[in-house]
């Protein structure tokens, strides 16, 4: 079919297992070439990234070798069976990239699920409805667009949930808008927003409403285990919802004030913690030794306004004990505005031990203002360079409410990320992303306008921006 309609895209909504149960057979090779009967198909290249994987194959039949067909598959891969995307952010963010790619003049796109109606009929429907905004403005028919589709392929859109989902999808879309900026004019964009002070504030207080407005509440959102474990919670302020919180492993009580969060390439790629006290800093330690994670990030002093925001959960000097947990200082070394501290974390009733890397930013308010932004920014690449060499395990980050700084640290790595394999800044899209699994993140429009600021101060450490976007994927 693929070779008889030429066509050049392939949009997959399906896991190849979802609970035990085979959706879909493989009809890609892992690495080379694969024969399915006449057709040979070879993949020829691989991105994954937190919610989506692209790939890119070339296909032949062998009756015709010279003649060779280019694909390229979009497999989204956070779409429950029979329900919907936790949020529709990610999806949009899918759907855009795929229509970008896209040409209508190299085949029809082909979209395919476990039943081909779901979730293929509700990603269809947004697509269509979508387009249907671009050419007829104003004019929304989300009903009439499903009863049309229906037409051509009975029940898409199978459930009361997916249709609402839907409604979500248009609306969000409609009140965010396009908050793309391409990275060769950003410097400019931002320049001329920062010279201009009246624009600088309404720019920003435009984008950090609609954002307040599509964000879900920290109030609203499930935080059952947490405010059943009140005692490991400095204050009720933010507190991890249920569904993205870190689990501590064995033992009766498994509640850590922890939550994952994505980054642009990996699922889990931070875990956002309160700032151990003592009494927590050993399910601290434990957390840590549970993941394996190769880098801590303090965006806090021990003790700001007075106030304790950290207990010390690391020895000044030589060796100190939190439960089963033994840390050992190895090396510290200073730089402008951080301190960076190597030490090594050893479970005595294991015997198991691995090395750990703490990047100590001391010069960072807690209203989010930065003495020096590029303070932040040379942590950043202290951080990806440190985590090239340890693997993919989540870097934890820490600052006195969870949300502020280490918001808005996590919000610029995944900017950066972004920014250098598409060419693209959206602060927007991230942050808005950020707050389905930390509600509240970024939590003012001063936070929000300078994590703009420490994006352009990153992008402005290279000489050209061409050469940060030299391996930019086309």
């Amino acid at each position: 079919m693929v070779w008889q309609e030429r066509s050049q895209t392939i949009v997959m909504v399906t896991n190849l297992v979802e609970g035990n149960r085979i959706k879909c057979h493989k009809y890609w090779p892992e690495t080379g070439t694969l024969s399915f009967g006449p057709f040979n198909v070879t993949i020829t290249g691989q991105q994954t990234l937190a919610d989506y994987t692209t790939r890119h194959f070339a296909v032949q039949l062998t009756e015709s070798p010279g003649d060779i067909l280019t694909v390229t598959q979009f497999h989204f891969t956070e779409w429950p069976e029979y329900r919907v995307p936790y949020s529709a952010t990610s999806l949009l963010v899918f759907l855009k990239k795929v229509k970008k790619r896209h040409e209508l003049s190299k085949g029809p796109m082909i979209v395919h699920c476990s039943s081909g109606v779901g979730r293929t009929g509700t990603l269809i429907t947004i697509d269509c409805v979508l387009e249907q905004l671009q050419e007829e403005e104003k004019v929304v028919d989300i009903a009439g667009v499903i009863i049309h589709l229906r037409t051509q392929r009975m029940k898409l859109v199978e459930s009361l949930e997916q249709y609402i989902f839907v409604h979500d999808a248009i609306l969000e879309d409609l009140l965010c808008g396009d908050t793309q900026i391409d990275a060769r004019i950003f410097h400019k964009s931002m320049r001329k927003i920062i010279n201009s002070p009246q624009t600088y504030v309404t720019e920003f207080e435009k984008q950090f409403k609609v954002l307040e407005k599509v964000s879900p509440k920290p109030a609203e959102v499930s935080r059952k285990e947490a405010l059943r474990n009140g005692n490991k919670n400095r204050n009720l302020w933010y507190l991890p919802s249920d569904k993205w919180r870190v689990a501590l492993r064995g033992g009766s009580n498994d509640y850590i004030h922890a939550v994952f969060a994505s980054g642009y390439k990996q699922k889990r790629a931070f875990i956002i913690a309160q700032s151990p006290m003592e009494s927590t800093a050993r399910d601290f330690w434990k957390m840590v030794h549970d993941r394996k994670c190769g880098v801590i990030v303090m965006l806090c002093d021990l003790v700001e306004d007075g106030e304790e925001m950290c207990c010390q959960y690391w020895p000044q000097t030589g060796m100190v004990k939190f439960g089963e947990y033994t840390v050992d200082l190895t090396e510290e070394q200073t730089g402008i505005g951080y301190t960076i501290r190597k030490l090594s974390l050893s479970n005595t009733e294991s015997g198991s031990a691995h090395q750990i890397v703490q990047l100590h930013i001391t010069n960072w308010s807690p209203d989010g203002r930065c003495h020096n932004l590029s303070t932040v920014t040379s942590v950043i690449s202290q951080m990806i360079n440190i985590q090239i060499t340890t693997g993919n395990s989540p870097t934890v980050v820490h600052c006195s409410d969870t949300v502020g700084r280490s918001g808005m640290f996590c919000a610029t790595v995944t900017t950066i990320e972004r920014c250098k394999t598409e060419g693209v800044v959206d602060v927007f899209q991230v942050v808005k992303a950020l707050r389905v699994q930390k509600p509240g993140a970024v939590p003012t429009v001063a936070h929000y306008h300078l994590l703009f600021e420490a994006v352009l101060v990153y992008l402005d450490s290279f000489d050209t921006y061409s050469n940060f976007l030299s391996d930019k994927n086309p």
